[in-house]
């Protein structure tokens, strides 16, 4: 059970809103992670992910899971400057918009995007259209996992 003292991030799910905005984290294929590089200039950039419920809190709180390469800047940015935002596109779903800040832990140690099951289902079918390939083929030079477990969501 959820500790009644803590306070939710996602907006409340009995609400229109707090229901899109879970439709669109287990629907979504396409989230904008944006990082500040070292001259503070914001960075960005379109992934895959995966949202992980908490799986004891019934307001259905939880975590972004991504992958990145290890040669990428944003990772660099990330570990120098560890707070992010994410956001969906606003305009393919009118105005559904949801940005969620948080800090990003780096997964030392967790499985490869091949074998978390839930990511292979969820990308299987654009890595195969966009790529030809399987995920793990696909997603093969991202190795570095991460979780960024939102601490403010807004949007409307």
């Amino acid at each position: 059970m959820t500790d009644p003292a803590r306070a939710h991030v996602l907006p409340d799910p009995a609400t229109e809103y707090g229901r899109t905005v879970r439709r669109r984290l287990a629907q979504e294929e396409i989230v904008w992670l944006v990082t500040v590089n070292a001259a503070g200039v914001p960075q960005p950039n379109p992934v895959w992910f995966l949202w992980t419920p908490d799986e004891d809190d019934e307001w259905g709180d939880g975590s972004f899971l991504i992958y990145h390469s290890d040669t990428a800047a944003r990772l660099r940015s990330m570990t120098e400057r560890p707070t992010v935002a994410l956001h969906f596109d606003g305009g393919v779903h009118d105005l559904e918009v949801a940005v969620f800040t948080g800090d990003v832990e780096i997964l030392d140690g967790h499985p490869p995007i091949g074998e978390v099951p839930e990511f292979v289902a969820k990308y299987t079918d654009r890595a195969a259209k966009y790529f030809g390939k399987t995920v793990a083929e696909a997603m093969e030079k991202y190795t570095v996992a991460t979780r960024i477990r939102p601490s403010k969501a807004r949007g409307f």
